[in-house]
């Protein structure tokens, strides 16, 4: 029997720099999270890498990140489809809801990163300073729950890990459902 590991990939985005700031639109590829919408095979549009180990059967792509429009922050929490890919033969249901977790564990630091911004007292001269920190602290405590996710259901396959996590970051959005957008 061959194990397969699953595999996610980390992009963040923050989108602000010194001077101007603008909300821009969600980049192409890229579905905004929504309790209303799950993801499917379909919405994996990227090539599986020739450099890629043979063992890796799925690789998720999201991100959160930041727009900042003078003193508003808004936060984003996105699947990018193109850079996400599966192998072909390897598109299973149990394959596709351990994915759609990591996506679900992404939003839950994007509302942990509104809720901060949210007590934060932004002004258009410190919004960009607290901010970056504020990512760069959810961040770091995102990339390493991911890590932690797949060692713990061994990238899915241990079922019983699997629905304990599914647990916890299901009560983790509710239990900030009102960071939600």
């Amino acid at each position: 029997m061959r194990r397969f590991i699953f595999n996610i990939s980390f992009i963040f985005l923050l989108a602000c720099s010194p001077g101007k700031h603008s909300v821009t639109t969600a980049s192409a590829g890229a579905i905004p999270w929504s309790p209303n919408y799950k993801l499917s095979w379909a919405d994996y549009k990227g090539t599986p890498s020739r450099d890629q180990e043979d063992h890796v059967a799925a690789r998720t792509n999201c991100r959160f990140g930041i727009k900042i429009n003078g003193a508003q922050v808004q936060v984003t929490s996105e699947f990018i489809s193109t850079r996400s890919s599966v192998r072909p033969g390897q598109q299973t249901p149990s394959l596709l809801a351990h994915e759609q977790l990591h996506f679900d564990l992404c939003e839950v630091y994007a509302r942990l990163l509104r809720k901060e911004l949210a007590k934060a007292p932004l002004t258009t001269a410190n919004v960009a300073a607290i901010s970056r920190d504020a990512f760069l602290k959810y961040y770091d405590a995102y990339k390493q729950r991911q890590i932690i996710y797949d060692q713990e259901t061994h990238h899915g396959l241990n079922a019983d890990q699997q629905k304990l996590w599914n647990a916890q970051v299901a009560a983790a959005l509710a239990d900030l459902a009102a960071y939600a957008e």
